[in-house]
């Protein structure tokens, strides 16, 4: 993205038409009572167009020009052609506009550069000012743009991940019970519809969610049995509406603890969700499966860009033993 515009946008206009309209009512009665009235309208003419003349070629065509490395050197020997000849302007031009004397002497020469200076230096400040506003709003638009972008990339890859999982989940309930393959068919459509729901939502509130995990544990146990217990560890008694998490959040944790850990009903893996005042997080002890199970590690990956992009905010991973994750609560969320 370019630091500096080498065109005046129609809002750079709009700010020199602003600016000449109010200098138009502080310097024009100065001309007047100074001089007579054509020359003065012919002196603030002269003044308008130099200094807007000189401004823009600054803003428009120097700087562009000296903020690109392959062009600094270039540009640098416009830097005294430029002073020169806005001098010889400056003094040669309101000169015969007033017909006042020209003189040239070095001191005399080098006032008439810095009285121009002065007169076209408020607008140019004005429109350098702009201009890097500017560019800080594109490049806040630009980064807002990519952030939703990889939002909706990290989204796409939710559901299609959740579904896909539960399928096989209710593959194998159909050959072994398929009265508890219905069950856990409906139970299975309504939590589809939670993450429906909130398909586009950054957060739900963290009450929704821990209702959302306790209806997927419940298939959980019809698919596990007792192989793996589930224990909900509450360490605060703040209001849990006023806090939030991504969605999904739980039940992607529960299912990777589930995914690379086994669990047996004569030795249960234990699963903890722990509430606290800042954190969310799921533990278990790390009892790695007999047959290796292959993993991209998406899941983790996915959740933590997304709580990163969304509140800059990092996930805590932990692996000592346990394998433990801590997600940040956002407290506050319009």
């Amino acid at each position: 993205m370019k630091t500096f515009l080498t065109h005046p946008l129609r809002s750079d206009l709009q700010v020199t038409a602003a600016y000449w309209l109010v200098a138009l009512l502080v310097i024009f009665p100065s001309y007047v009572v100074e001089y007579d009235w054509l020359r003065a309208i012919g002196a603030m003419a002269y003044n308008i167009v130099l200094d807007t003349m000189a401004v823009y070629f600054i803003v428009f065509g120097f700087l562009p020009l000296v903020m690109e490395p392959r062009t600094r050197l270039v540009s640098l020997p416009l830097i005294p052609v430029f002073l020169l000849l806005s001098g010889v302007l400056y003094k040669v031009g309101y000169g015969l506009i007033l017909g006042t004397p020209i003189f040239w002497t070095p001191a005399l020469f080098i006032s008439s550069i810095i009285r121009h200076g002065q007169s076209y230096g408020m607008l140019g400040v004005m429109l350098v000012g702009k201009g890097y506003f500017d560019m800080q709003r594109r490049l806040l638009l630009a980064h807002k743009a990519q952030t939703e972008s990889e939002l909706k990339s990290l989204k796409a890859q939710i559901d299609p991940h959740f579904l896909f999982n539960n399928l096989n989940i209710l593959y194998a309930l159909i050959q072994q019970d398929k009265q508890i393959a219905s069950h856990y068919l409906s139970c299975f459509s309504a939590l589809y519809r939670y993450l429906i729901r909130h398909k586009d939502d950054d957060f739900v509130s963290l009450a929704e969610e821990l209702k959302f995990v306790d209806e997927y544990i419940y298939l959980l146990h019809h698919r596990f049995g007792e192989a793996y217990s589930f224990h909900k560890v509450m360490l605060t008694e703040a209001n849990l509406d006023g806090r939030f998490v991504v969605p999904a959040t739980l039940q992607i944790l529960v299912e990777n603890a589930i995914k690379h850990n086994r669990g047996d009903e004569d030795s249960p893996l234990a699963i903890v969700i722990s509430v606290g005042e800042d954190t969310v997080s799921v533990s278990n002890k790390i009892r790695p499966k007999l047959t290796p199970v292959e993993s991209t590690g998406t899941g983790l990956l996915n959740l933590q860009e997304r709580y990163k992009i969304l509140s800059n905010k990092e996930m805590q991973v932990y692996r000592d033993g346990f394998f433990e994750v801590l997600v940040p609560v956002i407290k506050e969320w319009n």
